[in-house]
């Protein structure tokens, strides 16, 4: 591969998400590529903003993931970040989500052969790591802060209480950008917590969270 087409591949995958997963073989698709600028925004930008996405199965939501958290690995390793997925249970959902991680860092020219796993639940790249939990309620979660991104995904399915006390506490100090992801359920899910949240900031300062 030429220097020149190395170098403009590189420019492309460091962009955004989009051009990442398109050199994976994926064509996001229009919704999504609206749901991961806004997420990529708050992150580059320091804003800190809190974003609930509702998708119904089958949308994609967890190719998504894999390609976000695969380029946030990319993006920071000369500098160094933090991001932490957290899923309903470790099997399948957290094993099923660094799989598809790892495939999509293994399908980019940017991290092929550069990024490496770790103590068994996590993920590094140059300085930049992503370590995955489970949010069972006796799942112990010890020491960890986010301070590029908090992901829950399938946030219906996660007990608020357990959040509040173990993963709430990863972004105290660091102003990192949180996402909740999930299918609407019931009236006393985290995910609709958040939800209701994140619709009073978005009325009060008109940029779009839900």
């Amino acid at each position: 591969m030429s220097q020149q087409l190395t170098h403009r591949l590189r420019t492309t995958i460091r962009r955004d998400p989009i051009g990442w997963a398109s050199t994976c073989g994926i064509n996001l698709r229009p919704y999504q590529r609206g749901i991961v600028l806004a997420i990529k925004e708050s992150i580059l930008q320091h804003l800190g903003l809190t974003f609930v996405v509702i998708l119904p199965r089958q949308s994609g939501k967890n190719e998504l993931q894999s390609h976000l958290f695969a380029w946030l690995l990319f993006r920071y390793a000369p500098f160094g970040g933090r991001i932490v997925s957290v899923s309903p249970t470790f099997k399948p959902q957290t094993t099923n989500n660094m799989d598809r991680v790892s495939r999509s860092l293994d399908a980019c020219i940017g991290s092929r052969c550069r990024w490496h796993p770790s103590k068994g639940y996590m993920y590094a790249l140059g300085k930049a790591c992503l370590q995955f939990f489970s949010g069972e309620p006796h799942a112990k979660v010890v020491g960890a802060t986010a301070d590029l991104l908090l992901s829950v995904d399938e946030a219906q399915e996660v007990d608020p209480a357990k959040f509040d006390k173990d993963f709430d506490p990863m972004t105290a100090s660091t102003n990192a950008t949180r996402v909740f992801w999930g299918t609407a359920w019931t009236s006393g899910t985290l995910l609709e917590r958040q939800r209701r949240l994140a619709l009073q900031a978005q009325q009060a300062d008109g940029i779009q969270r839900v």
